[in-house]
């Protein structure tokens, strides 16, 4: 397995964030990472970077326990996307992917062709080639989102941790970034909304509700009307589709979510 999480635990304030919560992801495959607001999805992502110190359990990356690695050790291999990120220095694209270069450079170590090639690559995986001079402060948020991808790449990770990375996006660049990430030759673990993307481009499901895991397996056999119903209080109807053979939710309107629940009472 590339990454492995045993009843793993986190809390803060007295609250248990992730109450055991374990999961095995294969190498090269896309563990979604599902639950509403609050469920502990950004937290358990944090815990599997080291981001955050594991309260009990055990994470391990490629077999090994993260605790033996240090934090540059895990930056080598582990990209890790944030929601959001802001600053008020004046930056460009290439200067934030640029960045994604740092753990695998000395503090004095000159810029390489690799280097170089590896900032490349990304800015035209992420469609920003064009655009690299431009200022961070001029960009749209889902312009921003795509250079954090961006960076990420140039880090030439074995595993990506990526947290609501279609926040702010539009649905053409939705769909080109998750295809973009389904198509990588890494690890990836990937905290979703959308339930219809996580069934198109994730390989397994893991949902969360109050830090635990209430179902896990394949989308066809996790997102069902009773998981809907626990895990988000919602009432859907589910088909295939008959375009890409997935997977597809479509929920109720709010009245007829009330009819639905009365009926099952």
């Amino acid at each position: 397995m590339s990454i492995t999480a045993r009843n793993v635990r986190w809390s803060t304030a007295g609250r248990m964030i992730v109450d055991g919560v374990s999961i095995d992801v294969p190498q090269g495959k896309t563990l979604g990472l599902l639950g509403a607001n609050g469920s502990g999805k950004s937290s358990f992502l944090r815990l599997l970077g080291k981001l955050r110190q594991l309260e009990s359990g055990v994470v391990t990356l490629g077999g090994t326990d993260i605790a033996e690695l240090t934090q540059r050790q895990i930056a080598r291999r582990t990209a890790f996307v944030e929601q959001q990120v802001h600053t008020e220095i004046e930056v460009t694209i290439a200067d934030i992917v640029q960045l994604g270069r740092t753990p695998h450079r000395g503090t004095l170590a000159a810029w390489t062709q690799v280097d170089e090639a590896a900032v490349d690559n990304a800015l035209e995986q992420t469609g920003l080639a064009g655009m690299r001079d431009r200022l961070w402060r001029t960009l749209s948020g889902g312009e921003r989102q795509r250079v954090q991808i961006a960076r990420a790449l140039a880090q030439s990770p074995s595993e990506l941790l990526l947290d609501e990375p279609t926040n702010h996006l539009d649905i053409q660049h939705q769909l080109e970034l998750l295809s973009l990430v389904s198509r990588l030759p890494v690890t990836t673990v990937i905290a979703l909304h959308d339930l219809n993307l996580a069934a198109m481009f994730c390989d397994a499901l893991v949902v969360l509700k109050d830090g635990r895991v209430i179902a896990h397996g394949h989308p066809d056999d996790v997102l069902t009307r009773p998981l809907l119903r626990e895990g988000f209080g919602v009432e859907a109807h589910i088909q295939r589709s008959p375009h890409h053979g997935k997977l597809q939710i479509q929920f109720l309107p709010e009245g007829m979510q009330v009819a639905i629940a009365s009926e099952a009472a």
